[in-house]
C-alpha cells in the first residue's frame, strides 16, 4: 500500500514543510511503509521544478521508508533532469504520460517514454492517469518497452480501468501493478493485481494498511470488513462539492490541529462549512474506526 503525499501550504503559498514533517509522521505511525511524493496528490503541476526537488530533498531527510518520486513533465529533457535529480534521494521514480497533447501517437509516447528511462537504472513506474492526460497507456506499449528496460518495475494506473490493470499483467507479469483505486484493497489476490496506490486515503492510511495486512493473512473476512469503513470515507469524499486534493488536506487538519487546507489555483480548499462538516465526519466516524483498528492489534 503506497500513499500519495499532498504538499502542504502556509497561507502566503508557500510549501509548508514543517506540516509535511507531520504528515509523514501521521503516515509512518499508521503502518505506511512506501509514500510517493509529487504526484497528483501532491499538486505536483502546480509546482515549480525548484520545489518539487525541496520536497523530494526534505522527505528523504524525514522519511525512513521507501520513497517514490514522481518526475513527470510535459518536456522529455525536463522530466530527464527532475529523474537526475530524484535519483540521488529517492528508492524509486515514477513518470507520467506527457500531460498536453490529448490523443497523442503511441509510437510519439512511446519515444518519450524511451527518452527518460535510458538516463536512469533505478527502478521505475510508469503513471498510467488518462482523465489528465488524454492518453491512456496501452498494455502492448508498456510491455515493448518492459523488454527494452529492464529497470521499469511496473505500472501506477489511476485509470479505473480494471481490463486494462490486468492486460498489463498478462502481457507482462514480471511488472508490478498498483491500482489508484481506494475501493479495491480487498479485492487485490482476486484481481491479481500487486498494490494500491491512495493520495485521498492518505488521511484515515491506518484502514487500507489494515485491510492489506489482513488480505495477506487471509483474512477475506476482516479485510472486507475495513474496506466497508473505507468505501463509507470515499462515499462522504465524493458526496462533497470538492477536490480529492482539498478533501484529504481538511481530512488531515482533523487528526493534525493547524495542518494547513490551502491548495493552489486552478484547485480550490475547503471552505469554512466544509471544514467543518470534514471533521465532524472524522470525529464520528472515521477516527473511532481507526482507533479500533488499534485495539485489535
Amino acid at each position: 500500500m503506497i500513499v500519495a503525499v499532498v504538499t502542504p501550504f502556509q497561507a502566503s503559498g508557500a510549501v509548508d514543510f514543517g506540516a509535511l514533517s507531520d504528515y509523514l509522521k501521521l503516515l509512518s505511525d499508521a503502518g505506511v511503509g512506501t509514500i510517493l511524493v509529487n504526484g497528483t496528490t501532491g499538486e505536483f503541476a502546480s509546482l515549480t521544478f525548484g520545489e518539487r526537488r525541496a520536497v523530494i530533498e526534505h522527505c528523504r531527510r524525514v522519511w525512513t521508508g521507501t520513497l517514490i518520486a514522481h518526475v513527470g513533465a510535459t518536456a522529455a529533457a525536463e522530466a530527464i533532469e527532475a529523474a537526475r535529480h530524484a535519483e540521488e534521494y529517492a528508492d524509486m521514480l515514477a513518470v507520467i504520460c506527457p500531460f498536453f497533447f490529448a490523443a497523442a501517437p503511441e509510437a510519439g509516447i512511446e519515444q518519450f517514454f524511451e527518452k527518460v528511462l535510458a538516463g536512469s537504472v533505478k527502478p521505475w513506474l510508469l503513471y498510467n492517469f488518462p482523465r489528465h492526460t488524454g492518453n491512456p497507456l496501452g498494455a502492448s506499449m508498456v510491455a515493448r518497452l518492459a523488454e527494452k528496460f529492464p529497470q521499469l518495475h511496473g505500472v501506477k494506473d489511476s485509470g479505473k480501468d480494471l481490463a486494462l490493470a490486468r492486460q498489463y499483467k498478462v502481457r507482462c507479469p514480471r511488472l508490478s501493478v498498483y491500482v489508484g483505486d481506494d475501493r479495491i484493497p480487498a479485492r487485490l489476490d482476486e484481481l491479481g493485481l500487486d498494490g494500491v496506490v491512495t493520495g485521498a486515503g492518505g488521511p484515515v492510511a491506518e484502514l487500507p494498511v489494515a485491510i492489506t495486512a489482513a488480505a495477506d493473512r487471509g483474512e477475506s473476512a476482516g479485510a472486507r470488513s475495513w474496506q466497508r469503513v473505507f468505501d463509507d470515507y470515499s462515499d462522504t469524499r465524493k458526496a462533497m462539492a470538492l477536490s480529492d486534493i482539498g478533501f484529504a488536506k481538511a481530512a488531515v487538519g482533523a487528526r493534525l490541529p493547524g495542518f494547513p487546507p490551502h491548495v493552489r489555483a486552478p484547485l480550490i480548499a475547503a471552505d469554512e462549512a466544509q471544514l467543518h462538516d470534514i471533521r465532524q465526519y472524522m470525529h464520528a466516524g472515521a477516527l473511532p474506526a481507526i482507533e479500533a483498528i488499534g485495539r485489535s492489534i
